[in-house]
């Protein structure tokens, strides 16, 4: 990870390069095979990214950062998808809702 810009940044600043340096980790994780990291950090960086839009008030900036969040998730779709299948986890119908085995 990059040191953070030098001050002073406003906080939209912070967020873009946090959300950049999560995208450049992901890519990383990705190539290094650490599937299930570069899955979080993609999609953390589309949360980032999401957040930025929703107070955007220029229209390219806005497009430029959903844009970018939607080939985040993509990417992190595409990486679920290439899972191997015996990590799928348990459907939620055979967990207890409570937490607790069912009453027999």
């Amino acid at each position: 990870m990059q040191a953070a810009p030098k001050p002073p940044m406003t906080r939209a600043q912070k967020l873009k390069w946090y959300a950049g340096q999560l995208m450049a980790d992901a890519t990383a994780d990705e190539k290094a095979g650490n599937g299930e990291t570069a899955i979080s950090r993609y999609l953390q960086a589309a949360d980032i990214l999401l957040l930025l839009a929703k107070v955007e008030e220029n229209y390219n900036a806005w497009k430029y950062y959903t844009d970018t969040a939607a080939e985040c998730q993509r990417k992190a779709r595409r990486l679920i998808a290439l899972a191997p299948k015996g990590d799928e986890p348990v459907p939620s119908s055979q967990v207890p809702s409570s937490g607790l085995p069912p009453n027999s």
